[in-house]
């Protein structure tokens, strides 16, 4: 009985020694269950790249305005006749597409068109004008103005200024009351270009009256308001035309010219530049003293 009870003895000590010891479980404590607080810290920025959307840039980039004036400022003023073909090759017709390829090249290049009187502005008492500020003007009062240039300017949002004979209003070929109001109120300004297109030095000083004074009023009353600024026809000037500019009150008047150089010694002289009909993108490149690259170089337009 005693070595029974040994060998059960050795038995229970043999099945205890060999099953395996349990892993205690380990309770958390409440502060390791809570959800842990979002980090304060900035995150590294990923170093794979990202695709980004971007707009499609304008043909001319948003350029800084400054401040230019009083004094002298430098504003490239082109002059234009007629935009048309050319019954003839006459200096004074510009072909619509050569004219159109004129306005792409300024707004490729960075140039903006301002009106006449921000360019007086500037020069009387300063004024915020952009980096390649440029003015586009006409005379005469050709329809073809109207009908070609004026929609192709139309296009870019250019303003221009646009000189007019008074004694011609309507006449066959020339714009009327209703185009030449139909151009302000898009940002054109309407200037006098005398009565009859006369030669001031030639004509006697009460000519030169009807010519300088009585023309600007001729042109307020048809088109209700003011006129003030005069191109005097084939650029001629002459001491009695320069009293009447004063005494019919233009604040400006505009002549020809080679320079971009406007300032108070040539304000009532300001400086043109003449486009003619066989000027390409090289030739009008020089004029504007635009020293990039062209966008097109094309052959002018017969």
């Amino acid at each position: 009985m005693h070595k029974r009870n040994l060998v059960l003895l050795f038995l229970l000590v043999f099945i205890v020694g060999c099953t395996p010891k349990a892993t205690p479980i380990v309770m958390p404590t409440p502060s390791q269950t809570q959800r842990p607080e979002p980090s304060t810290e900035t995150p590294e920025p990923s170093l794979t790249p990202t695709k980004l959307k971007t707009a499609t840039p304008a043909s001319t980039p948003t350029q800084a305005w400054v401040r230019r004036g009083p004094g002298i400022v430098h504003c490239t003023i082109l002059l234009y006749h007629h935009v048309a073909i050319s019954p003839i090759e006459s200096q004074y017709y510009i072909h619509p597409e050569n004219f159109a390829s004129q306005m792409k090249a300024l707004d490729d290049w960075g140039y903006t068109p301002i009106p006449l009187s921000l360019l007086v502005k500037a020069i009387k008492e300063g004024a915020e004008l952009p980096q390649k500020p440029i003015i586009i003007s006409f005379d005469d009062g050709r329809l073809d103005i109207y009908e070609n240039a004026f929609p192709i300017m139309e296009e870019y949002g250019y303003p221009g200024v646009f000189y007019i004979i008074s004694g011609g209003l309507g006449d066959q070929g020339l714009v009327g009351v209703d185009e030449l109001q139909e151009m302000a109120a898009a940002g054109w300004e309407i200037g006098s270009h005398s009565h009859s297109h006369a030669d001031l030095s030639k004509i006697r000083k009460e000519a030169s009256y009807r010519e300088v004074v009585s023309s600007r009023d001729v042109l307020e009353e048809a088109l209700g308001f003011p006129i003030t600024s005069f191109a005097y026809p084939f650029g001629t000037i002459t001491e009695t035309a320069g009293k009447q500019i004063h005494i019919a009150d233009y604040e400006s008047a505009a002549g020809l010219g080679h320079t971009d150089s406007q300032g108070p010694g040539n304000l009532f002289y300001l400086q043109r530049r003449p486009i003619s009909w066989d000027y390409d993108l090289k030739r009008f490149a020089i004029v504007l003293g635009w020293e990039g690259p062209l966008s097109t170089v094309e052959t002018p337009v017969p």
